[in-house]
């Protein structure tokens, strides 16, 4: 498989060719004839995501998938229940509503959201734009989530992908960096600290890249929104900005620690809870990427490939090896 992200093809199913039945229940539910769609064709996962225009020009974003994709329509089902725990003033678009539509044997799940405005960042990344997705992220990491309401991000990042490479469990671990293998002991031992690392009161996306930002290039400053939160969790005030740093740098922008010099994380942030999370999240993009490709997202496993390489000497420059 290509490193190259960009060379496996995915493209998502557009309006007209949805069941016509879940067509019908939109609209019903919409209140109106959809006379437009627009096909929001990035991210990895599978299923509608397209801009609807009904005949009264309302415009609403909505996601739907089938029971072929049992997990992502699980992640919809976590996405409704997570943002209406969001608390207020969170920078993301408000939920209309979700629906289930009972399609014979194939049941569709179904969110539609405010059609939030703008597009996502210019890539190679612009050092403008850079600057207002870090400012969103300090936005973000000064929300205050109250315990008990949304899931605990340690509960959700307890990572043992460095024991199941040890355990010969991902074939082709030996296409990375021989450093890698030989240090699968101590890499599983920072794996054993990510809970820890990031526990905190922060409102965690635990998701966010480019990809999954909208900036308004008609206002100042952008006006950075972050969509898609099927994830969302409460946690360390560093994560959202520390993982999307791959990504960045995948998609032409400067290296991670060249970010964070321009860019700090959060006063008080422990580097060595940085480094574990960082342990942790190579581990996950190095294993994930030597599974087979899931249905329907074939190009994700080259984007996990792609973001591993940026990670694995990222945490060697941390860890000074």
């Amino acid at each position: 498989m290509s490193n190259d992200p960009t060379t496996s093809v995915r493209r998502r199913p557009v309006w007209t060719e949805l069941p016509a039945s879940v067509r019908r229940a939109i609209e019903d539910r919409l209140g109106e004839v959809v006379v437009a769609a627009e096909s929001r064709d990035g991210g990895y996962s599978q299923g509608l995501a397209s801009v609807l225009t009904t005949a009264g020009r309302e415009r609403v974003f909505v996601k739907a998938v089938g029971a072929e994709h049992g997990f992502t329509q699980w992640l919809y089902r976590e996405e409704a229940r997570r943002v209406a725990l969001l608390p207020a003033g969170v920078p993301a678009p408000t939920l209309r509503w979700s629906l289930r539509v009972e399609d014979d044997a194939d049941p569709w799940e179904v969110l539609a959201f405010d059609a939030g405005a703008g597009r996502n960042p210019v890539t190679p990344w612009r050092s403008d734009e850079l600057a207002a997705v870090a400012g969103l992220c300090d936005r973000l990491a000064e929300v205050e989530v109250p315990a008990g309401t949304l899931p605990e991000y340690a509960d959700e990042a307890i990572l043992d992908f460095w024991a199941k490479l040890a355990a010969g469990d991902g074939t082709g671990l030996d296409s990375y960096d021989p450093w890698v293998a030989a240090n699968l002991a101590r890499l599983g031992d920072l794996d054993s600290q990510v809970a820890d690392a990031v526990r905190g009161g922060s409102l965690v996306h635990a998701d966010l890249r480019g990809d999954n930002v909208l900036l308004d290039p008609t206002v100042p400053g952008f006006a950075p929104v972050a969509v898609d939160w099927p994830n969302a969790a409460r946690g360390a005030a560093f994560v959202n900005f520390a993982g999307m740093l791959p990504a960045v740098r995948l998609e032409g922008g400067p290296d991670p620690e060249d970010v964070l010099a321009a860019h700090p994380l959060p006063r008080g942030t422990d580097p060595d809870a940085v480094t574990a999370f960082l342990a942790g999240m190579t581990g996950y993009f190095v294993y994930s990427s030597l599974q087979p490709p899931p249905p329907g997202i074939p190009h994700v496993r080259a984007f996990q490939r792609a973001q591993a390489e940026v990670c694995i000497p990222w945490l060697r420059y941390r860890l000074g090896a």
